[in-house]
């Protein structure tokens, strides 16, 4: 018996280490084979885009990086503040610097310098380790084919699957990884869970009619969703004759910047007013020729010559128009931008704040149609500036950088975007509802006087406000709703002809011929109406002296993808 009693001792004493042994092993190892099983459980919650709560999509992800060693990463992006401290400047970066060990060093780019830096920077191989890029084809083959930029490892889609199923909706990102045969762009996509369309179908843009409700009632004006651009003419005209404002000089019937003048007048009544087209017949041809650009000219021009617009409308710059509503209001419409991100500043912070009036009794914002009666535009593709990376970067810190995009693509992160530190800002309700725990009628959260000056897309953003817009409970429910009716209702309202797929083959279509034609649209036709005389006269001059330079693109369009 006695050997029999030492014989299960032993054996008792060999599993006890064997299994302490395999305890630390489990707890130390964070880069072995406990993560190579999450790793594979990310990817086929990556596979699997019917799932409502998808495996990886919590803000629990799994690092592919040492968090353990602090890294500094350079990154240069236009909508930061220059100097700011985006490592610790306040709570919102610290939760990120501190949760990714890091220090952020960011370059702050504006709107006028955006391209141009980054294209010195890129050619001369001395760009910072991460960078967002506003994508144009040609340039960006150009910078891939000289190794100008960092190709993503083949296997980065496994190691972070959040950014990987991201990235798929984004229709840019699959389309140049094949045409790349790799990844260097990460597009940031416009929406993810809140796709309006189908994901293969195109993405409405968001620029809409805002026009004063209560004057349109005082002048008997119909109230809809939908007008075409005579209508728009026909409220501007009543405004201006009976002034319901009381603004007498100061009243502005459309407020229109050139940019967004072409396009309340042009690019609703055609499609395809500043590019190339295939047409039905199957020859490419010149958007800027047809009958629809012309019908939109004319009525550019009427606003103009009747007093319609601002008198000196050519000189504002961008956003000008919109403060002439939303701000001073002295108009009584503006063609502008209008995502759900945005309609709680327009409604509430602008004209709440400073013309003193019930937004929602005194705004309308709807589509405007061509004069077809159907809504025109190109696919808008579902994304808006791309990640890119230095091909000199340090393999540590872009591994890094991809756990905090992993993170932002995340449920949880994607929320901490856009309403700040959970527990702090917002919380889950015992039904796991999103719960709002800041009042941004007395502080915005993000932007320079905010709670959180780094709150916005510097801290690795991948999916644009605009998704989780719809779901903010800090948006009045009304707004998301009138947002989500308007997206739907341009899907609806247009035909394959009108609201159309992307053409790849000519997106990516590049020359000599073609770098010459990059016309800036909105400076020329606006110059068509300011000029004086016939609008269809100048329009045909115009045409004849631009047709040396388009001819050759369309013999190269219809010989070489047709």
């Amino acid at each position: 018996m006695k050997p029999f009693k030492k014989s299960v001792c032993l054996i008792i004493v060999i599993l006890m280490v064997l299994s302490i042994a395999a305890c630390g092993s489990s707890s130390t190892d964070q880069k072995g084979n406990e993560q190579v099983d999450k790793v594979d459980q990310g990817q086929d919650a990556a596979n699997n885009n019917d799932s409502k709560e998808d495996e990886g999509q919590d803000g629990d992800i799994v690092p592919q990086s040492d968090l353990s060693k602090r890294v500094t990463i350079t990154l240069a992006s236009i909508q930061t503040t220059e100097g700011y401290d985006y490592t610790s400047g306040d709570d919102f970066a610290k939760f990120y610097s501190e949760k990714f060990n890091y220090d952020l060093e960011v370059t702050a780019l504006n709107w006028s310098n955006w391209h141009e830096r980054l294209n010195i920077w890129i050619n001369s191989g001395d760009m910072p380790d991460v960078c967002v890029y506003d994508y144009k084809h040609a340039e960006a083959a150009s910078y891939v084919e000289q190794g100008l930029l960092y190709r993503l490892p083949d296997d980065w889609k496994n190691r972070w699957p959040n950014v990987a199923k991201v990235f798929e909706v984004t229709q840019l990102g699959p389309e140049m990884e094949k045409r790349f045969d790799g990844t260097y762009f990460l597009p940031r996509a416009r929406f993810y869970k809140n796709l309006i369309n189908d994901p293969d179908e195109p993405v409405p843009d968001h620029f809409s009619l805002y026009m004063r409700k209560d004057w349109a009632e005082a002048v008997d004006f119909p109230i809809k969703s939908t007008y075409k651009i005579s209508e728009v003419l026909e409220f501007a005209k009543k405004i201006k004759e009976s002034d319901p404002g009381n603004l007498g000089d100061k009243l502005i019937p459309i407020a229109q910047a050139p940019s967004s003048a072409v396009r309340l007048f042009v690019g609703s009544n055609s499609t395809y007013y500043n590019g190339f087209y295939k047409d039905k017949d199957g020859t490419y041809k010149w958007g800027a020729t047809s009958q629809e650009t012309l019908e939109g000219l004319k009525m550019y021009a009427e606003a103009y010559q009747s007093g319609l617009l601002d008198p000196e409308f050519y000189t504002l710059q961008q956003n000008d128009d919109t403060r002439q509503f939303d701000t001073q209001g002295i108009a009584a419409c503006n063609f502008g931008e209008a995502p759900t991100a945005a309609l709680p500043r327009v409604f509430i912070t602008n004209f709440q704040g400073n013309v003193g009036l019930d937004p929602f009794e005194s705004i309308n914002v709807a589509t405007v149609l061509g004069e077809d009666g159907y809504f025109h535009q190109q696919d808008l593709i579902n994304y808006w500036g791309t990640i890119i990376f230095s091909p000199n970067i340090e393999e540590e810190k872009f591994e890094r950088w991809m756990d905090v995009l992993e993170f932002n693509a995340s449920q949880d992160g994607s929320i901490f975007a856009s309403m700040g530190l959970k527990d702090v800002d917002w919380e889950y309700d015992s039904e796991g509802n999103i719960v709002s725990l800041h009042d941004i009628t007395k502080q915005p959260l993000g932007g320079p006087d905010g709670k959180y000056p780094s709150m916005g897309y510097t801290l690795g953003v991948i999916i644009l406000h605009d998704d989780f817009a719809f779901d903010n409970p800090n948006n009045d429910e009304k707004l998301r709703e009138l947002s989500r009716v308007l997206y739907t209702e341009r899907c609806e309202i247009a035909t394959p002809d009108t609201f159309t797929k992307v053409d790849w083959d000519l997106f990516c279509f590049d020359s000599p011929n073609m770098r010459k034609v990059q016309f800036d649209y909105d400076t020329e036709l606006t110059n068509l109406i300011t000029m004086g005389g016939d609008i269809e006269q100048n329009w045909k001059d115009w045409i004849e002296s631009k047709m040396p330079m388009i001819q050759p693109v369309l013999d190269e369009l219809n010989s070489t993808l047709n």
